[in-house]
């Protein structure tokens, strides 16, 4: 019954990466064009801490999904659960 479990939690697991990889590439394309047309515009009065922000997150996503990938093919029931709780606290610390 364990190794049923840990193979659905593995699934779900490439799943979830899969789509927030995803995520996290179209936040950093989308920041980096973001920030090629405030630069084309400089002289606008527009503060770009909203395009480095989307950056950061982006960035941080994709770090989320390369462990979690890591930790899918690895199969170390450890790595499993650390990376799920990091999927956790990502998802449902934004209010």
């Amino acid at each position: 019954m364990g190794r049923m479990t840990r193979t659905c939690f593995q699934s779900l697991l490439k799943v979830v990466n899969s789509g927030l990889g995803m995520v996290g590439i179209a936040m950093i394309l989308y920041a980096l064009w973001m920030l090629r047309v405030w630069l084309r515009h400089l002289d606008s009065p527009a503060i770009p801490w909203f395009i480095y922000t989307i950056l950061g997150i982006g960035v941080v996503l994709c770090v989320i999904t390369c462990s979690g990938h890591i930790a899918a093919e690895t199969a170390n029931g450890c790595c499993l659960y650390i990376v799920s709780s990091l999927l956790f606290v990502s998802f449902f610390s934004i209010d």
